[in-house]
């Protein structure tokens, strides 16, 4: 994908995040979901982890969805996507065009973020998670605090329902992620109706800002639109 190519694309507004280790299987899921969500293939430690991720880039494909895969502990290798997620523990592969997404989890990320050049900021756990029961959540107010420093459009996971996505009204959020999240039939329609972000409804952010500064003017939104 050219660099001229990925600044026409526009993310998504929902993004479905694959769990494997928690029972949930991203191949079901994925035809459920609208046309127009993302969807970050992860499941770091399946050993068929190439060819699922093939098989679940052609479903993407043909349910109009953009799929990222995670990067995994080695870097040389690459998987079939329209680009790639870097969780904290991990570092985005040389080779690797495309969409980028980082995620950050406190304060302490916000000088790794600010010199990722990613396009996307995933922040968790917003609010308490089964997946990770032991980990503090940010809460709203955190989360809006690290949304205005980070230096471009902002993803909450963590504990996301159609009720908690609610209290995010307001904030600095241009998406919503989950996994289990989207096991639920219709979920994903409705929360495609909440009125969640503020602010001008009539574009999106695109996905290469041209320069930081602009990085940090990324407008929020009246509604969460999933097309």
């Amino acid at each position: 994908m050219t660099a001229d190519s990925s600044k026409r694309l526009r993310l998504p507004r929902l993004w479905f995040l694959s769990a494997e280790e928690r029972g949930i299987d991203a191949r079901a899921i994925v035809p459920t979901l609208p046309r127009g969500v993302g969807v970050i293939y992860r499941d770091y430690c399946n050993p068929r982890r190439r060819q699922q991720a093939r098989e679940l880039a052609r479903s993407c494909r043909q349910h109009g969805l953009l799929m990222l895969t995670g990067s995994s502990r080695s870097p040389a290798l690459l998987l079939p996507a329209r680009g790639v997620h870097v969780p904290r523990w991990g570092r985005r592969p040389r080779r690797a065009g495309g969409i980028c997404t980082l995620s950050v989890h406190r304060a302490s990320d916000l000088r790794r973020a600010r010199t990722s050049q990613a396009d996307l900021f995933v922040v968790a756990p917003v609010f308490r998670t089964g997946a990770h029961p032991e980990a503090a959540s940010l809460g709203p107010l955190r989360l809006g605090l690290l949304a205005r420093n980070l230096p471009g459009p902002v993803a909450a996971l963590g504990g996301i329902t159609p009720t908690t996505a609610r209290r995010l009204k307001g904030l600095r959020v241009h998406a919503i992620c989950g996994s289990s999240l989207f096991a639920s039939p219709g979920v994903a329609g409705e929360l495609g109706r909440l009125r969640v972000w503020c602010g001008p409804p009539s574009t999106r952010p695109q996905v290469r800002a041209p320069n930081p500064r602009a990085a940090r003017r990324f407008p929020t939104h009246a509604r969460l639109q999933t097309r």
